[in-house]
């Protein structure tokens, strides 16, 4: 029975947006979890230089590797 749980409250998924376009806040976050332990996700954020950023990530028993990359020009 423990093992069970265990396995069931591993195991989840999760993900929001907001986006205001009377502030201009963009960001948002989506993750996951499989029975295996390997936790995947994205999130992005809208930086003050007017730029995306985005992050695509994973982790497990090795630790967490993301890629970032960038939408967009710098705004001044």
């Amino acid at each position: 029975l423990s093992l069970q749980l265990q396995q069931y409250a591993s195991k989840y998924a999760f993900g929001y947006r907001i986006r205001d376009f009377h502030t201009g806040n963009d960001f948002g976050h989506k993750q996951n979890r499989d029975l295996h332990g390997v936790t995947r996700g994205q999130y992005h954020i809208l930086l003050p230089d007017g730029r995306i950023q985005n992050v695509i990530y994973h982790a497990d028993d090795t630790g967490f590797h993301a890629d970032v990359s960038f939408e967009g020009a710098t705004k001044h």
